[in-house]
């Protein structure tokens, strides 16, 4: 589904601030699997997907999706298959509609289809069943601004609109690290169903190492730009926080310094 063959990116090239974000990272992502991404700051995460959503482009490399080479494709075009979410709660909506304009917005953008004002008792049944599914009684305040809902119930929104049209691989940099953690482990539940239930392909970074041990069905950790350990099957089942910390110090012959990962991973 996702395969990237060597790809490259450096920053500020040829000056002091020089830094190689990405070095000739290749990954591949089988049609419905669901991998956890962890990593000290600097690792090259949010980069990894900066390259492919499209934000930036990589200075080498290839990137296909399934089967099509999207390198160099536009990130308004990628949007309409890869969906994507923020640390932010305050991204991806627009504070000042409603529930059902912003979810009109992403289905229809999802769609390929040009917005158009007024909804059909058809659409508004399809976002009234799929806000329900949420668990959050979001489906009885369909007419409420989203800028009035609070930082949980405004993920778990932009996280439907990134998948009410199933996209091809959805991308979570982070999407719980904002809320607290009674509000986190509820957004977690709902990614896991929405994922699951549709099986997308899913990459989600990271910081709460006991979490990306347990969600999805791999995990891969990455250091200076690079995959360090790649974890899946029986040898992940069986991995604990302590054993990863000293196998991670064993691949990459350096102490893991990020003290939100420690601290998420006791």
């Amino acid at each position: 589904m996702l395969t990237l063959n060597n790809i490259s990116k450096t920053f500020h090239p040829k000056t002091v601030n020089e830094k190689r974000a990405l070095d000739r990272f290749s990954l591949h992502l089988g049609a419905g699997e669901f991998v956890t991404v962890i990593g000290s700051n600097g690792a090259g995460k949010s980069t990894l997907f900066n390259t492919i959503s499209g934000f930036f482009f990589v200075d080498s490399g290839e990137i296909l999706l399934d089967g099509e080479d999207i390198t160099y494709q536009k990130e308004y075009r990628r949007a309409r298959k890869i969906g994507r979410l923020f640390q932010d709660p305050l991204k991806g909506t627009a504070p000042s509609m409603t529930i059902e304009e912003n979810l009109a917005l992403a289905y229809l953008r999802g769609a390929g289809k040009n917005p158009v004002f007024g909804l059909d008792k058809q659409s508004r049944e399809l976002f009234r069943e799929k806000l329900a599914a949420l668990g959050l009684g979001l489906e009885d305040r369909m007419k409420t601004k989203v800028g009035l809902l609070s930082g949980g119930q405004r993920q778990a929104l932009t996280l439907l609109m990134a998948t009410i049209i199933t996209p091809k691989l959805l991308l979570l940099d982070e999407h719980t690290a904002a809320l607290d953690p009674v509000t986190a482990e509820k957004v977690l539940d709902i990614t896991q169903k929405i994922v699951a239930e549709n099986r997308i392909t899913c990459m989600m970074v990271t910081h709460n190492i006991q979490s990306a041990l347990g969600l999805g069905t791999r995990t891969i950790m990455m250091d200076d730009g690079r995959i360090v350990l790649d974890l899946s099957g029986k040898e992940r089942a069986e991995m604990t926080v302590p054993k990863l910390i000293e196998r991670f110090q064993e691949t990459s012959k350096k102490n893991l310094d990020s003290d939100r990962m420690l601290l998420s991973g006791e």
